[in-house]
């Protein structure tokens, strides 16, 4: 190992962007075809990658390549570990792109990984070889210089390969988002930082404008799609940090000028080029210190066809024959792109038939708004329109159904113009079976959002008659932020609830101390009842065969949830904040599939069963704040899976950690006393303010294990926060050599004396890499200055954090003979800080 010093300010913990791989030269390989999107898409891709530390090969010779494939290409996939294949309009037509791409799937059966992206293009295309690929195939079974099996090696690779999971890229419309969007990814890689922030005054809605700073200071510091870190003073982190980033930022659909007063105060909070764009439909917004405007245009003739053949899939030979129905659509659908994009994902694959008698329904329904919207809706099947109502109704935004939803981050979204047609056609109906306000009836769901209600009584008697009953949720909306305040619903002691096809409940504030009477729910999946007055519950109360999550968080009354066998599918138990929890049934021994247990600040608990050890599916396990417990679980049975273990403000002094550790959090156990040594999976360690610890030594079993973790398992990033005072000694090398293997950087911090009960955050920064950690796991409410038990810490921490290296960067080695850091903390003094090379 080698040492440099730096200059003394903060740190971090968090995932690296780049991972080391022992026996490859290149993290990723591009596959593309040139004349299609060299100097267009795959560069900004490529120039992305490497800006985020992966060493990406790209053929750059700019040349048309021959019909054999070159042996560097060859070479240069059995070298890589990852294949992005981008599959544009013409990749077929390249004998050189098949062949490679034969070579690429004969790779992903050795267990490599190849990631399709389909650009301008439909994967069935590639799959069934059919349009431009079906186009090309003639050519080649016309040409009596290849050979039939070659052609079939092609084929089958095509298929194979269009059935991996991927990414489509289509930028057809003109709509706010879709220009933004296509802007971002054409120019995001010119920039030091972005952040493409969509349905912002949706999310506003659900959230708080904390959320989204926390989005947008997470994307450019720390990367996109990195884990939403807390920041406690994020006004003076963006003040101090962005504003000195060149950063692109999207505000997408803004609808309330605080929302740009908070992400974008004013041009002061940016670097110098920086370019912030905002997409509304409220034009009076842009009066906020707006520098230029742009107003879409309606789309004309030609772009409106393109736009709608796109979606309907009539390129082609098929063009001419269905141009003339093309043409009515366009002229019914009065060239809107929403309309046009629904009706031609509607239409796609069906006959010049279907087409006519679809067409006949647009006729008759031209008067009528949202008109591409309604046809694609009349013509789904029963099951079909269920689907799409339920999710316009109750599921927006939850965890492909038809071409009305989309999936984004594995979250069923709709647009909200589609929405607000799926609660128009509820209020249209004559029997409604989906009650959105307490004005409708409900037979087979109820959403009731307590903020928008005024108080209601529940009767059985009304129950009774929803024998049909699927779904209930009972919510606080966006216009409540405390969960605590009155509930609204008025209950009688006797109230009985059908529940034989009940498949969700959602309650928040429950006001009865048990469950209903007869409450067998043999269809139920997810029962929430947060901020419940439960106390009780029987065994012979529950009876949950197909139950996956349960959560009664903030109950503060429930003592016991006794037979858990009773639901013998659980994977998810949250019991957060239930301060009457004594103790948990020996019973959850029987839940083999348990994956997540929340039980944080069950101040009341006093012990938990030993069984929880032998979970062999068990990933995430939160004690924190169980100050009671008298035991911190026993010995671990060999397991695959990780275990992320939270136990901070737990006052045990010994724990007895499981084989395959993950994450171990133990901030502010002030009677914590030792850790002997840590496993080689190891990611994440706080200890912080677990001052009866003693001072970290390196010489010891546990500082050993600490820098042998780094070489045992060097592409996995690695942090950890001890009581300590010293930095480890290391050799110096003389220059960068091939047997670096990634970064360590450490920092020797206290807490400030006047004010020891905050969480200090440390932020480092070097080269491409930024470092970011937020010590202890609690915010600053959690411990008042007249808490004594929290106060009072003055304890020397150290922080080492360790990156592998960015292999990227091996065509640049001589970049690393010169490198520096630089530390920034809060709410800490800084002591020493350092810089350490890592090698083999």
């Amino acid at each position: 190992m080698s040492l440099r010093n730096a200059q003394p300010a903060y740190s971090s913990s968090s995932s690296s962007n780049a991972t080391f791989s022992p026996g490859y030269n290149f993290d990723i390989f591009l596959s593309f075809r040139g004349e299609d999107t060299r100097t267009k898409f795959t560069d900004h891709l490529h120039s992305a990658l490497v800006r985020k530390g992966f060493c990406t090969f790209i053929d750059d010779k700019g040349l048309e390549r021959g019909k054999i494939i070159d042996q560097n290409l060859l070479q240069a996939i059995e070298e890589s570990r990852f294949f992005v294949i981008i599959f544009s309009e013409n990749y077929a037509n390249s004998v050189s792109c098949l062949n490679e791409l034969v070579k690429i799937m004969e790779c992903t059966a050795r267990g490599g990984t190849a990631f399709p992206i389909f650009y301008h293009v439909d994967p069935s295309e590639v799959e069934k070889q059919s349009g431009k690929y079906g186009e090309a195939f003639a050519d080649y079974e016309n040409d009596a210089n290849l050979e039939r099996e070659q052609i079939q090696q092609w084929r089958t690779a095509l298929t194979e390969a269009s059935k991996l999971a991927g990414y489509h890229i289509h930028y057809h419309g003109t709509g706010k988002t879709t220009i933004a969007r296509a802007l971002y990814d054409e120019i995001s890689c010119e920039f030091e930082g972005a952040s493409f922030l969509a349905n912002i005054g949706e999310v506003f809605e659900k959230d708080d404008l904390n959320c989204l700073q926390e989005r947008l200071f997470c994307d450019i510091l720390l990367g996109e799609n990195q884990e939403i870190r807390p920041f406690h003073r994020r006004n003076n982190l963006m003040k101090d940090k962005i504003r000195y980033k060149k950063v692109l930022i999207i505000l997408d659909d803004v609808n309330n000028v605080k929302q740009l007063e908070i992400l974008a105060g004013e041009h002061g909070w940016f670097g110098k080029g920086s370019r912030i764009i905002i997409t509304t439909k409220k034009k009076h917004l842009l009066q906020h210190k707006v520098d230029e405007f742009y107003q879409i245009e309606e789309l004309g003739t030609l772009e409106a066809l393109e736009l709608f053949s796109h979606h309907a899939n009539t390129k082609g030979e098929s063009l001419c024959k269905f141009s003339h129905l093309s043409t009515q659509v366009i002229k019914y659908c009065g060239f809107h792109p929403l309309d046009l994009k629904v009706v031609g994902t509607f239409l796609r694959g069906k006959s010049y038939s279907q087409w006519e008698v679809q067409l006949k329904n647009l006729a008759r329904e031209s008067a009528r708004e949202n008109l591409g919207i309604r046809v694609s809706f009349n013509g789904l099947n029963l099951r079909e329109k269920d689907i799409f109502l339920d999710v316009a109704c109750f599921f927006k935004g939850s965890t492909k159904i038809l071409c009305l939803i989309t999936v984004s981050e594995r979250k069923l979204w709709v647009q909200s113009i589609i929405q607000e047609l799926g609660w128009q056609i509820v209020r249209e109906v004559d029997k409604p079976c989906r009650m959105l306000d307490h004005m409708n009836i409900r037979l087979e769901g109820i959403s009731l959002d307590l903020s928008k209600s005024k108080d209601i009584d529940f009767s059985t008697e009304a129950f009774e008659k929803m024998t049909e009953l699927k779904l209930l949720k009972v919510f606080l909306g966006s216009d409540c932020v405390d969960g605590k305040e009155n509930y609204k619903v008025n209950l009688s002691t006797d109230f009985g609830l059908r529940c034989s096809v009940l498949r969700y409940l959602h309650w928040h504030g429950y006001q009865l101390e048990s469950y209903p009477p007869n409450f067998e729910a043999v269809e139920l999946l997810e029962l929430n009842m947060p901020y419940s007055c439960l106390k009780q519950i029987t065994g012979n109360e529950i009876h949950f065969p197909k139950l996956t999550t349960l959560n009664l968080s903030h109950s503060q009354h429930l003592e016991n949830i006794p037979n858990f066998s009773r639901m013998p599918n659980l994977e998810r138990l949250v019991l957060e904040d239930c301060r009457s929890l004594v103790k948990v049934d020996p019973s959850i021994g029987n839940l083999n599939k348990l994956s997540l247990m929340n039980l944080k600040d069950c101040k009341r608990l006093n012990s938990l069963p030993k069984s929880i050890c032998k979970f062999k599916f068990l990933e995430t396990l939160i004690l924190a704040g169980c100050s009671r417990l008298e035991k911190l679980l026993g010995d671990w049975e060999e397991r695959q899976s990780s275990v992320n273990l939270m136990a901070s403000r737990t006052y045990r002094r010994v724990i007895i950690l499981p084989p395959t550790l993950r994450i171990l959090h133990l901030g502010h156990c002030k009677r914590f006393q030792e850790i002997l040594k840590l496993p080689s999976s190891i990611q994440e360690v706080d200890a912080y303010n677990c001052i009866s610890m003693g001072t970290l030594s390196w010489n010891t079993r546990l500082g050993a294990s600490i820098l042998q973790r780094i070489k045992i398992n060097p592409e996995s990033a690695f942090s950890i926060v001890l009581p300590g005072n010293t930095i480890p000694d290391a050799e110096n090398p003389d220059r960068y050599n091939d047997d670096f293997l990634g970064f360590a950087v450490c920092l020797v911090f206290a807490p400030q004396a006047e004010r020891p009960q905050l969480n200090p955050e440390i932020l480092c920064e070097l080269k491409n890499f930024t470092f970011f950690y937020c010590c202890g796991e609690d915010s600053v409410d959690e411990f008042p200055e007249s808490d004594q038990e929290w106060g009072n810490n003055s304890t020397d921490h150290v922080w080492l954090a360790y990156r592998p290296h960015a292999r990227a960067d091996r065509c640049h080695p001589k970049e690393w003979n010169h490198i520096k850091a630089s530390f920034e903390v809060f709410d800490c003094v800084v002591k020493k800080c350092a810089i350490r090379l890592i090698k083999k």
